[in-house]
């Protein structure tokens, strides 16, 4: 059997970081984050993440405490919907995830209960023509704003939807 020669300092040190980067992802979520966005109060994580489900894959919606202790709220259809964005309240209670750029899909931080649905963009003008951008929460949680835009062009112009 012949004697093993130690390994050249650039083989070592190129061996060094692939035993480093396959420990790190052994420790890491197997889904990779898209989308992630702590609330205001900074208890609580929302992230989308990309899975594999049936024959392709899927986006799902996570919330918890940190990244390492989030909840899959919901997995999305795989060839109808996609995150947009994600958007929080004032005061951490409720996250909402944008689906499409058209529709907001509003969630208990806590709990994880869908709490609302609302179209952003009317549903005749949804997918195709137009996309809600910039969400963000009125002070109180009673409403969004948000830049209505064209799909295909520039010229935004702003939206308000309440919300009970």
């Amino acid at each position: 059997m012949p004697a093993q020669r130690p390994l050249p300092s650039a083989c070592a040190g190129i061996a060094l970081a692939f035993a480093l980067t396959l420990a790190a992802a052994c420790r890491t979520p197997a889904s990779p984050v898209l989308i992630s966005k702590a609330a205001p109060d900074a208890h609580h994580v929302a992230a989308v993440r990309l899975e594999r489900c049936a024959a392709d894959w899927c986006e799902s919606l996570w919330v918890g405490p940190t990244p390492d202790s989030q909840r899959r709220i919901v997995t999305l259809p795989a060839a109808s919907e996609r995150c947009t964005e994600i958007a929080w309240t004032g005061d951490g209670t409720r996250v909402a995830f944008v689906i499409n750029g058209a529709q907001l899909r509003l969630y208990n931080a806590d709990t994880d209960a869908p709490a609302g649905l609302i179209d952003l963009v009317p549903a005749d003008a949804q997918p195709t023509t137009r996309i809600a951008r910039g969400v963000t929460f009125s002070a109180n949680g009673a409403a969004v704003t948000f830049d209505d835009c064209p799909r295909d062009r520039s010229g935004c112009r702003p939206g308000i939807v309440g919300i009970r």
